[in-house]
């Protein structure tokens, strides 16, 4: 932990053949040479300061008295002691009340010691992160050993308002490049378990691999043990494994109300696997039971997963082409079976890059798609799309034209809906875009208007499984218009407008893709505005006029006022036929009131119903500490209900979050 104060014994260094500024500079009858006022020094990046060094040519000892001060000139060392001493033959030595900043760390110690050339002593020190004149938080020990790989600290206690908090008589801890040894554990209690005790094991195996061995102990609930490994082939290439195994009592208890008793298993598991070479890559991550994930984890971004993906890919990308082969299958996490799930299996594809052959650029799109699953619609898919385009120079203005040639070939299962196996047409599309930006003062309004036609004669009745998919009857004329507004170098606002007319009457509805017999597109309109620093304000809307529909819209505001931030946001969405989607909320706020802080979010979906996520909290802060109480309530369905949840959140020395959790039912 102080190893970096061997640095400070580097000052004797002085003394062999650096330029030494003094006020006096003399030699003792003793033979010493003695500096003396002032004494100051720069060797390599370090600068050195003292009242008075005292350097034996015949001893090669060096004595430093009366604040010695050393600092780097980059400024992430800087060390004030009262005495210095060290023997050059023998390369040992001793600084004597050492106090200090290394990089965000401050430190003192009563005495550093260089017992050997990779061994140091360290007595009654102490480090922390808060200011000098705010030790709030800091750890103490009374004796510690450094090496070059570890250090052995004995007597540990962590301090809080000078209040002893934490006590461990001996804690080793790596220092340098990385070390195996414990990792912070995660302690507490829960609604389902008394006690909880997650320990992981740190093993650096070698320079390109190091592994994790994680001891996970929950008093009712399920015990568990997860092995990570981890290697490193080239800068790109990494491989990937976990696999996590943990044993559930039996019969199920209460934690399994509300479940389908099917999906119950005694031995749970996750297997993990991801790793890429020379264009392969390869994931693998199977879960035992859709379950595992809320059971297991503690943080709500893993609790929460809608699903895992297992898949085999390869790339090859040429001068010329790109090849891609794709083999993905999902485990849906919200489903007690995954039957209806869409996987594919597989897919390869082909993408020949645009090659010019005189003032036309030639381009072709092939796939072969296998969209499976157990129920429910599945086809096979072969497209193949040559595509033509040709830039030209119109009126001084630069026009851009294309043409693709859509051929999608359909082997469809599993459903009668869909009566066309052949897609065959083409698309055709024109761009003309014009730029144009005004100034005056400090003010700046930057535009750009671009027009664009496009044409496909023909609709079809196929499967709507991607974007490939959606070849649609169109002859339209669309405006696109974008500003930016700025001031002083200040963005005030942005804005995008999309419209557009059909000749052919006929476009797909944006969320639905249902088929509209009108020639009035939908309009788009994207606005941003920053009337002030602390005032954020966008709209995001899609709306169909010749239905009254508003197909889609995105909405948010955010302040942040001195020491308060607010934001909302809602978001809806709409079919063809006017029924609802999506049409959720959400709010988020935080006061900062000196040392104390509040806030908290709430999700809400008014198509259901229901609360989908409450978070608020309440916490304390200080010069390098943060003590806060995080209450959660996520809903996980009908079924079953409301997951509720209390963390207690330490971040210590301004580092690293450390979440005990206490309640969760």
């Amino acid at each position: 932990m102080i190893k970096w104060l061997a640095l400070l014994l580097t000052l004797v260094s002085v003394s062999l053949g650096v330029e030494i500024l003094s006020e006096k500079l003399f030699t003792d009858t003793e033979g010493n040479l003695i500096a003396e006022g002032s004494v100051e020094a720069e060797y390599r990046e370090y600068t050195i300061k003292a009242e008075r060094v005292k350097y034996n040519p015949k001893s090669k000892e060096v004595y430093a008295y009366g604040n010695v001060h050393i600092r780097r000139k980059d400024g992430t060392l800087e060390v004030l002691g009262k005495e210095a001493y060290i023997d050059l033959e023998k390369e040992v030595g001793y600084f004597l009340d050492a106090e200090g900043k290394f990089n965000k760390f401050y430190f003192n110690a009563k005495r550093v010691d260089k017992i050997s050339e990779d061994m140091y002593e360290i007595h009654e020190g102490e480090v922390t992160t808060c200011p000098p004149d705010e030790k709030e938080l800091k750890v103490c020990f009374w004796k510690a050993k450094v090496t070059n790989s570890y250090v052995f600290s004995f007597s540990n206690s962590l301090k809080f308002f000078n209040l002893p908090i934490l006590y461990s008589p001996v804690i080793v801890f790596p220092v340098g490049e990385r070390r195996s040894g414990l990792l912070p554990p995660m302690l507490g209690s829960n609604t389902y378990n008394n006690f909880v005790y997650i320990q992981p094991f740190y093993w650096a195996i070698s320079e390109d691999k190091d592994a994790t061995l994680t001891l996970d102990y929950r008093d009712k609930q399920a015990k568990g043990l997860s092995l990570e490994y981890r290697q490193a082939f080239t800068v790109k290439d990494r491989l990937y494994f976990r696999l996590s195994y943990y044993k559930e009592p039996a019969p199920p208890a209460e934690w399994w109300e509300g479940r389908n008793l099917k999906t119950f298993r005694e031995n749970r598991f996750r297997l993990e696997f991801d790793t890429g070479f020379r264009g392969w890559k390869f994931g693998l991550d199977i879960p035992s039971d859709p379950y595992f994930f809320e059971d297991v984890y503690f943080a709500h971004e893993s609790r929460t997963l809608p699903y895992t993906l297992s898949y085999i890919t390869y790339s090859r990308l040429e001068k010329d082409y790109l090849l891609s082969f794709n083999l993905r299958n999902y485990y849906d996490l919200t489903s007690d079976d995954n039957r209806a799930t869409l996987n594919l299996l597989p897919e390869f594809g082909f993408y020949s890059r645009p090659k010019q052959f005189g003032p036309v650029f030639l381009s072709l799109t092939s796939t072969f798609t296998n969209f499976h699953r157990e129920e429910g619609l599945r086809t096979k898919r072969l497209i193949f799309i040559p595509q033509a385009e040709l830039p030209v120079k119109l009126f001084n203005l630069n026009n851009y034209m294309s043409v693709k040639f859509v051929n999608n070939f359909y082997f469809t299962e599993g459903s009668n809906e869909f009566s066309d196996e052949r897609v065959s047409s083409f698309q055709f599309e024109n761009r003309l875009p014009f730029f144009k930006s005004f100034s005056w003062k400090d003010m700046s309004l930057s535009n750009s208007i671009e027009f664009v036609y496009s044409l496909s004669p023909e609709n079809f009745n196929n499967p709507q499984l991607d974007g490939f998919d959606q070849v649609t009857k169109e002859n339209n004329l669309k405006l696109r218009y974008s500003s930016s507004l700025s001031y002083g170098g200040r963005t005030l606002s942005s804005l995008f407008l999309e419209g557009g007319y059909n000749f052919l009457r006929s476009y797909r509805f944006p969320t639905d893709s249902k088929l509209v017999e009108k020639s009035l597109l939908p309009f788009r309109l994207i606005l941003s505005l920053y009337p002030t620093t602390w005032l954020t304000l966008s709209e995001d809307t899609t709306y169909d006029a010749n239905l009254g529909i508003f197909a889609s819209s995105v909405s948010s505001a955010s302040i942040k006022v001195l020491n308060t931030s607010l934001s909302a946001s809602y978001v809806m969405s709409q079919d063809s036929k006017a029924e609802k989607l999506t049409d959720q909320y959400t709010l988020k706020g935080e006061v900062n009131l000196g040392r104390f802080i509040f806030g908290g979010s709430i999700t809400k979906d008014n198509i259901t119903k229901q609360e989908l996520f409450r978070n608020l909290y309440l916490g304390l802060k200080g010069a390098c500490w943060v003590l806060k109480a995080d209450y959660r309530r996520s809903f996980f369905g009908s079924e079953k209900g409301y997951l509720r949840e209390v963390f207690l959140v330490f971040t210590l020395f301004n580092m690293k979050d450390i979440k005990l959790p206490l309640r969760r039912r």
